[in-house]
């Protein structure tokens, strides 16, 4: 197989797996320059195997992608999620403004905070989400503002530019984000580009961030990285699986570790 063949099946199955992804992205993977990509895929396009889209791609038999579902990771490590949850909405104070992402650990913690609030144990939250999970359970009790943008119906929450512009009108006390993996550098990352872009920005709106993540996670690259879990700003609550060297060199470098 030539050199463009193999560099067309390396975008093909990127594009499998995330679905749809901007130039930049793929140039990076695949280690091409986005001249190079461009061309690719005009050709691919040609055959009829992609869509080219405004500074992206997809496929063009839809089809085809394997997307992430929420269902089916919510039904994964669904104990070691639970007890982060409450771990989780355990630090959340009153007076908090708190930033929800759409991840399936997070939706736990939401369901743990809804039973603080019911209780009165925790009093005057606003919160700002993406997340068509559990904002209307949440918003029974305290103010919840879902960001706009496009609905992702496998994801079940929001993304994209309008997401994002509406988003740099905040800035939190705290931010709850999941993440795919935590690589042994400390690099958090996420399996598409919309995910991680707006991961990115609420890093940078927030004055701590509680990341939560099941010890699956740890050790892990996944696709497009969103910055790094590095200093005192940050809080991990995982389960007692995680591995523990990576657990110590985070501690080293001012982050609070928590096990559930």
């Amino acid at each position: 197989m030539g050199k463009a063949k193999v560099t067309q099946s390396k975008i093909l199955a990127l594009l499998r797996q995330h679905g749809q992804l901007r130039i930049e992205v793929i140039a990076s993977a695949v280690e091409r320059t986005e001249v190079t990509v461009r061309r690719h895929l005009l050709e691919m396009e040609e055959a009829g195997k992609v869509l080219r889209l405004h500074g992206a791609c997809r496929l063009a038999d839809a089809s085809q992608a394997q997307p992430y579902f929420f269902q089916q990771e919510a039904a994964s490590m669904v104990c070691e999620k639970q007890a982060i949850g409450r771990q989780s909405a355990a630090l959340l104070e009153s007076h908090d403004r708190i930033f929800f992402d759409s991840g399936t650990t997070v939706l736990e913690c939401g369901n743990a905070l809804c039973q603080r609030l019911e209780k009165s144990e925790i009093i005057d939250l606003s919160i700002v989400s993406n997340s068509l999970a559990f904002g209307a359970s949440l918003a029974q009790y305290c103010p919840v503002l879902l960001l706009g943008g496009n609905m992702r119906g496998q994801r079940l929450d929001l993304a994209g530019p309008l997401a994002l512009d509406n988003l740099q009108r905040y800035h939190f006390s705290k931010a709850v984000l999941g993440t795919d993996g935590i690589a042994a550098d400390a690099t958090l990352s996420a399996t598409d580009d919309d995910t991680a872009q707006l991961a990115a920005a609420v890093l940078q709106q927030s004055q701590q961030v509680l990341i939560l993540a099941d010890s699956s996670k740890l050790g892990k690259h996944s696709f497009v990285p969103f910055g790094k879990i590095n200093g005192e700003k940050f809080t991990l609550i995982t389960d007692k699986n995680a591995n523990q060297e990576l657990l110590g060199q985070l501690q080293k470098n001012g982050v609070k570790v928590l096990l559930a």
